[in-house]
């Protein structure tokens, strides 16, 4: 067998095994940073998505895989995973619960990337939906760089400005579904 060969099978599997949904039956709180209608549309037309997005894709849920597995070897049955919580439509799946407070696992292709104080604001967003959705007051986030294994965890607080703002965006996509045509 060619490398080539070899390299187009590795490629084939991870995309095809990748997990990466292009459509699901709820909204995803992970994408509460976009407007209220594009969530919508999300909802009804689904992803696109490349083979390049697939391959990261399954990367990022190989890394949160690990990280959860050693959560799990130092933490024991204080860590809960198959977390949903649901308001509606509306659903969120945070990675993990320790002692029952949500965490989410990211990653970052480089050192340099870890965010220091500032956090992207699409994950800052997903981590207030989730907040938002269980009633919880903190959640754990947790970054580790592909290049190094470096780690950084930061405690989230509930921002009350961006749980209205939730609230609202989240309204509007009730609203749309009680009066939605057909």
């Amino acid at each position: 067998m060619k490398p080539a060969d070899i390299k187009n099978d590795l490629i084939y599997y991870t995309i095809n095994h990748s997990n990466f949904d292009t459509k699901r039956d709820y909204i995803s709180i992970s994408h509460i940073h976009l407007p209220a209608e594009n969530l919508i549309d999300i909802y009804k037309h689904g992803f696109k998505s490349t083979d390049e997005t697939k391959l990261k894709c399954y990367k990022g849920y190989q890394m949160e895989r690990d990280l959860i597995f050693r959560l799990k070897k130092i933490y024991g049955d204080r860590i809960k995973t198959n977390i949903e919580y649901q308001k509606g439509i509306v659903k969120g799946h945070p990675d993990f619960e320790l002692d029952g407070i949500p965490g989410d696992c990211k990653s970052v292709l480089m050192d340099e990337w870890l965010p220091d104080k500032k956090l992207p604001m699409k994950v800052y967003w997903q981590i207030q939906g989730y907040l938002y959705l269980s009633q919880k007051r903190n959640a754990i986030l947790i970054y580790e760089s592909r290049e190094s294994g470096m780690l950084k965890v930061f405690e989230i607080f509930k921002n009350d400005n961006f749980q209205n703002q939730i609230k609202t965006k989240l309204d509007k996509i009730y609203e749309y579904f009680e009066h939605k045509p057909g």
